[in-house]
């Protein structure tokens, strides 16, 4: 029992350091509207250059950094924006920009999560979102 914890101990301890160590880059968005666990639409492909280039920064603070890259979608907007990230239910779940998902996979060159979504309230869809390490 004593080594499963110290074990447990190191890999909650490797995915903070998998997760704030580097930048990452949203790579991968796919989308399940019907919520039947198929993962029907690649969304990523649709999504402009500018949401392509956008970097995340996890620092251990627990502050998430956003920056815009060389194209922003609205000129007007700031280079960076900080908000919070933080572990959920003993590491199996990472929360940032107001939304919780299930980590799929922390690893140092990848990072792939699940959630749901809301548009317009009422209207929900699942979608799994890859980030790789830059």
């Amino acid at each position: 029992m004593l080594l499963s914890c110290s074990k447990s101990t190191g890999d909650d301890s490797s995915k903070q350091t998998a997760l704030t160590t580097g930048t990452w880059k949203l790579t991968g968005y796919m989308t399940d509207y019907n919520k039947d666990g198929v993962y029907e639409e690649d969304t990523y492909t649709m999504f402009d250059g500018c949401i392509k280039d956008d970097i995340y920064t996890f620092q251990s603070d627990g502050n998430q950094i956003t920056d815009e890259g060389p194209n922003k979608c609205i000129s007007s907007n700031p280079q960076t924006s900080t908000s919070r990230w933080s572990f959920k239910d003993n590491k199996t779940q990472l929360e940032f920009r107001g939304l919780t998902y299930e980590i799929e996979e922390l690893t140092a060159p990848t990072l792939r999560l699940k959630g749901t979504v809301s548009y317009n309230i009422i209207y929900t869809i699942n979608v799994k979102l890859t980030y790789t390490k830059q």
